[in-house]
């Protein structure tokens, strides 16, 4: 284009800073883009991408050159003090920019989030459909450190439109693709992947992460027997709990929490008490149960961004509930929102039938429903 000004290439070189320190020499593997001149390299092992250099001391730098001298995009960091390496490709001098994974990663988190308290945290995702992939990817990017994926499903390209992960996961499990994208956020993050159902999930596995005050379940399978089992393990283990499932065609969604630290019903008393709100959670039943064929019920499943706008607000209450007693942390949403809410996404009743009528306005977030204790809960009777 006439006037156009060519835009520079960076020529950098984006290196861990344990690898600049700590007197590191040997082989660098992430990814070179062409297109900026910036070499990302993400460590010195082959499982973080392809190699694109070598840091090698100076006496030996021309041997590694002629042993290197086949492969495209290469840089060469000599070495020339304890603490200092300088890099070239192709005869060009390229800069260092080094970087603490943890510190970087988080760092737009500074003052809201605190990532040494996150990192210890672990997450239960008890389902990695639309709701739960969102739910852990956003805890990734929140700092969290710690997950335990739980789903026995294989991602399919009718999931694709709705779920996090993308076409080159299809075949996978949920809990695998799933684990990818944590990671490629967090490289640090320990992730947990169980293709299986919570119920059969080893008691082990539990005793181990299920650690009061760095722990919680969230359920994400819509599939409320399953709701129910984990709220109970939550009694036990005096962890939280957080149910988000999503009414038909995802005109509107639901979120239950449960917290250890006061007395509270649990997930069976929200839905066994046989009154106006639990017969209308009855008629609204959670959607993508693998308890019945899907093809013969008679809704929509709904779209990604009204999934997500639900999701959204169930991921800031467990941000809340994560730092319940972090006293540097400022609560957004728990003190608000009633352990049962109600999200609507649209009332319009062409869009969702007439049940949508129940809300007076799109976008409603419901802060009056109140969950009382059902007699002989076997949950809240243990507690």
């Amino acid at each position: 284009m006439t006037g156009s000004k060519e835009i520079k290439k960076k020529n950098t070189v984006l290196l861990p800073e344990d690898l600049m320190l700590s007197g590191f020499c040997g082989e660098l593997y992430g990814r070179y883009i062409d297109s900026t001149g910036i070499f990302n390299v993400r460590s010195s092992s082959k499982e973080d991408g392809e190699l694109i250099g070598v840091i090698c001391s100076e006496n030996e730098a021309q041997e590694t050159l002629e042993k290197y001298k086949d492969c495209k995009n290469f840089i060469l960091g000599k070495r020339t003090s304890g603490e200092e390496v300088t890099f070239t490709c192709n005869n060009e001098n390229f800069q260092v920019k080094c970087y603490n994974l943890i510190q970087n990663i988080f760092s737009r988190n500074t003052g809201i989030l605190e990532s040494g308290v996150m990192m210890d945290k672990c997450a239960f995702i008890l389902g990695c459909g639309s709701v739960g992939s969102l739910v852990a990817l956003e805890l990734a990017r929140a700092g969290v450190g710690k997950f335990v994926l739980v789903d026995n499903d294989i991602l399919e390209y009718h999931n694709l439109c709705r779920h996090q992960c993308s076409i080159e996961d299809i075949g996978e499990y949920k809990t695998e693709s799933v684990k990818k994208r944590i990671l490629n956020i967090n490289p640090r993050a320990e992730v947990i992947s169980i293709v299986s159902f919570v119920e059969l999930v080893k008691k082990d596995i539990f005793d181990t992460y299920c650690v009061k005050g760095k722990a919680i379940m969230v359920g994400c399978a819509d599939n409320r027997q399953a709701d129910i089992y984990t709220n109970s393990l939550c009694v036990i283990y005096k962890v939280p709990f957080i149910s988000i499932g999503l009414w038909e065609r995802a005109f509107a969604g639901e979120i239950f929490y449960w917290l250890p630290y006061n007395p509270m019903p649990c997930y069976k008393c929200a839905i066994g008490t046989g009154d106006d709100l639990s017969g209308r959670q009855s008629a609204n039943r959670h959607i993508y149960t693998n308890q019945q064929d899907v093809s013969k019920l008679n809704f929509e499943p709904g779209i990604s961004v009204d999934i997500n706008f639900v999701t959204t607000i169930g991921v800031k209450l467990i941000i809340d509930m994560l730092n319940y007693e972090n006293e540097n942390y400022n609560q957004r949403l728990l003190p608000s929102l009633k352990q049962y809410t109600l999200i609507c996404n649209t009332n319009n009743t062409k869009a969702a039938g007439d049940i949508a009528e129940i809300f007076s306005y799109p976008l409603q977030v419901t802060t009056s429903l109140q969950v009382n204790y059902q007699k002989s809960c076997p949950p809240c009777e243990f507690s």
